[in-house]
């Protein structure tokens, strides 16, 4: 009873039914996910989604669909899905294997071995000798398809034993699939770093603006940084306007380029485990600030975007604090670029003349300067620091993924097509003849086993052969 309970239910695991169904939930899921912005609650694309569709927002956030990869009802249909697939994988193995024997045993018989067991005889016409019997047999089954090879006494059509192996290679593929999705999302790092023009950042957690990690993702071993050469607003090339464009470079630890390109819609710069996809962009302040001796104590860029709320039509992404000689907190500077205007509305590209508006705040929150600067300007903090404004540029916000898994998909996904194409075209086939004596003269003996994309069928065989062969027909399950 209990064995016959588990053979049910491995049965039911290992079916075509269940693998369908959790494939089209995976399906709806993803698509899904791709509508709804992924990241934790404090993420600002989340949190507008979430004020604009209050209700959506229930729903969505008891199903984890802000994080829908990581979500425990996505994890366990990926889990349950790659069993159901190896199952289904294990169990066309076998039979590639059991089939991949008797295409060999088959494809070595003899006259002698098929005459000892065949599944079809027909009779023929007791004027033919064997030699005409033979060769009216393999103009006829040539004419259904099925290409004879003589072999001694024996027409042959056996199919290759490679034939049998496309619907396992084709699951097992599948089933790599799966598990290089599920350690991908254990594994990757997904994230919004804006890097200004001429600036290089490392490839670590404090440079992004945004970044979801799985919780295996090892940032130890990332060693590498990121630099923008260059910003095209307006970049064509084959006659298409491909947008804001920014010319991305990836460094390796000891600062030598492994890869430049510029990166927009649908040209990602890819180099080994990392992908980088074009997200937007803004403006970027370079400021230095400046002790009360002269010297540097550090330079940054200060990015902005684009909000037509504001006067200056650009908002600080964040703020640079200015601290005593301990460290403690004594100014917050947040820095505007305005923008040249046209009528009421701000032109979301660096303005012909930059500046830069630099507004310092105290720790109770009130302003204690609001000033407007040129590049190269430097103003007096109230704290004694100078603050220099060296440049304005653009900066690109760059969406970046390193996935080590993306390759290993890549080749699964080759594999499986392979193996697909493979169990669609290949033909697989044991079709063996030979003459043996009756009681009124030749007999045609057949071994025939169709199993996939036959040209004929064993009834159309029987039929055509028997009229070629001016014989009636006489099955025999021998």
């Amino acid at each position: 009873m209990i064995r016959s309970t588990w053979r049910r239910v491995f049965k039911f695991l290992g079916s075509a039914i269940l693998a369908t169904w959790l494939l089209v939930f995976v399906g709806t899921w993803s698509t899904l996910a791709s509508f709804i912005p992924q990241g934790v609650s404090s993420n600002k694309a989340v949190a507008t989604w979430a004020l604009a569709h209050p209700l959506g927002e229930r729903v969505v956030r008891v199903l984890g669909l802000h994080q829908a990869f990581a979500a425990p009802v996505f994890t366990v249909c990926v889990l349950l899905l790659g069993f159901c697939t190896a199952l289904c994988a294990w169990q066309r193995t076998k039979v590639a294997i059991h089939k991949a024997r008797m295409l060999r045993e088959a494809a070595s018989l003899d006259g002698t071995a098929v005459a000892a067991k065949h599944d079809l005889e027909v009779e023929c016409d007791a004027s033919f000798t064997d030699e005409k019997v033979l060769t009216v047999a393999a103009d006829t089954l040539e004419t259904l398809g099925i290409k004879m090879k003589r072999r001694g006494d024996v027409l042959g059509a056996v199919s290759a034993q490679w034939s049998v192996w496309g619907s396992p290679v084709f699951h097992w593929a599948l089933l790599a699939l799966v598990l290089a999705l599920l350690t991908g999302n254990l594994m990757r790092s997904e994230g919004l770093m804006g890097i200004a023009v001429g600036q290089t950042k490392p490839d670590a957690a404090a440079s992004y603006g945004f970044v979801r990690t799985g919780s295996l993702h090892d940032w130890g071993r990332v060693k590498r940084s990121i630099r923008v050469d260059a910003f095209d607003r307006d970049f064509k090339t084959g006659g298409i306007d491909r947008g804001p464009t920014p010319t991305v470079s990836v460094l390796d630890a000891a600062g030598k380029v492994i890869k430049t390109q510029r990166v927009y819609p649908n040209m990602t710069l890819k180099t080994g485990s990392l992908t980088i996809y074009p997200s937007d962009y803004g403006l970027a302040a370079k400021v230095t600030l400046l002790n009360t001796a002269g010297g540097a104590t550090g330079s940054s860029y200060q990015l902005v975007d684009f909000a037509g709320e504001t006067t200056a039509g650009t908002a600080p992404i964040e703020t640079l604090s200015v601290g005593d000689s301990s460290g403690n907190p004594l100014l917050t500077i947040a820095v505007y670029i305005p923008l040249d205007r046209k009528g009421d509305l701000g032109l979301k590209q660096l303005p012909k003349t930059p500046t830069a508006r630099v507004v310092v705040t105290g720790n109770d929150g009130a302003t204690v300067l609001d000033s407007v600067m040129s590049p190269g300007a430097h103003i007096a903090l109230p704290s004694g620091d100078v603050l220099r404004l060296d440049g304005v540029e653009y900066y690109a916000r760059l969406q970046i993924v390193d996935d080590m898994t993306i390759p290993l998909l890549y080749a699964g996904l080759v594999v499986a097509l392979f193996g697909l194409t493979l169990a669609v075209v290949a033909r697989q086939q044991i079709v063996l003849a030979t003459v043996i004596e009756g009681r009124q003269g030749p007999v045609l003996a057949m071994k025939v086993r169709l199993w996939r994309n036959a040209s004929s069928s064993l009834s159309e065989m029987k039929d055509e052969l028997a009229a070629a062969l001016s014989g009636s027909e006489k099955g025999s399950t021998k």
